[in-house]
């Protein structure tokens, strides 16, 4: 199994949390495939899978193959990858508003979906794909991508705004801020805000900073060894001081309690947002 993250030229960052590369060579057969279950991380995300085709399983369409070349929105749900050969991945994760900012999308549309580029973009983005396969290292895909990036954001003059600021501050701050406070700092009144971030990122304020709560729970236990007697110390990091509100959170977003998550999950936080 290889996987490598890279980071974002710096006139990206706004918009841009990371570059991976996945890949893994190993046999698997069609009839067992495996099975990859993984929380919402909060992040969407661009996709060129160039290995064999793969599934994904979600509460809101059940098992069906995703495009070749998607655009992946927020994820409300833990969702089930199924892979059934070797994996040839490349993908940009965007920042909570970066997929509305840098390509005009209402990402309301997108919420627990992979919608094929073409279908959004136009026929043209068939070249990003050829360029993508062509591609013979990690990192000259990754520079195929940016480039792609890089222009979309030239063609629009962007600049980051005051809703990709906050959007931003909440992964920051591990969802754990004051939603009537962003609005302040977005200079909107709390309906307005409501309003342009819903369009912009895909759910709510209030949602996302719970994604973004249990996300970052989720990126700890992918990343260190945790103990049941060690939760009320991560429980309280995760800004939740009722245990019950914890666990109710937890299990909605996860869809299993804390000590079955811990016991038995093989999601791939880390490979989505570490």
């Amino acid at each position: 199994m290889f996987y490598q993250k890279f980071s974002p030229a710096p006139h990206l960052a706004p918009f841009v949390e990371c570059y991976f590369v996945w890949e893994s060579r190993h046999f698997i057969s069609p009839k067992q495939p495996i099975v990859i279950e993984s929380p919402p991380s909060g992040f969407g995300s661009l996709v060129a899978n160039l290995g064999e085709p793969y599934a994904v399983e979600t509460t809101k369409r059940g098992l069906i193959p995703v495009p070749t070349l998607f655009l992946s929105g927020q994820s409300t749900r833990q969702y089930k990858l199924h892979l059934t050969g070797p994996v040839r991945v490349v993908a940009a994760v965007f920042r909570p508003a970066g997929l509305g900012s840098l390509f005009g999308l209402p990402m309301i549309e997108f919420a627990d979906e992979r919608i094929d580029l073409t279908a959004v973009l136009g026929q043209h983005t068939n070249l990003l794909a050829e360029q993508l396969a062509e591609s013979q290292s990690p990192l000259a895909k990754v520079a195929v991508l940016e480039g792609f990036l890089s222009r979309q954001l030239l063609r629009h003059n962007l600049t980051p705004d005051r809703i990709d600021h906050t959007a931003n501050l909440i992964v920051s701050r591990r969802g754990i801020i004051s939603i009537n406070e962003l609005a302040d700092d977005a200079f909107l009144c709390r309906r307005q805000f409501d309003r342009k971030f819903l369009q912009r990122v895909g759910v709510s304020p209030k949602f996302y900073s719970r994604i973004r709560r249990v996300g970052y729970l989720c990126s700890v236990l992918a990343n260190q060894h945790w103990n049941v007697s060690d939760w009320q110390d991560l429980i309280f990091r995760a800004g939740y001081y009722d245990q019950s509100h914890f666990i109710k959170d937890f299990t909605e977003f996860t869809g299993q309690n804390p000590s079955v998550y811990l016991k038995i999950n093989t999601e791939l936080t880390q490979f989505l947002r570490a």
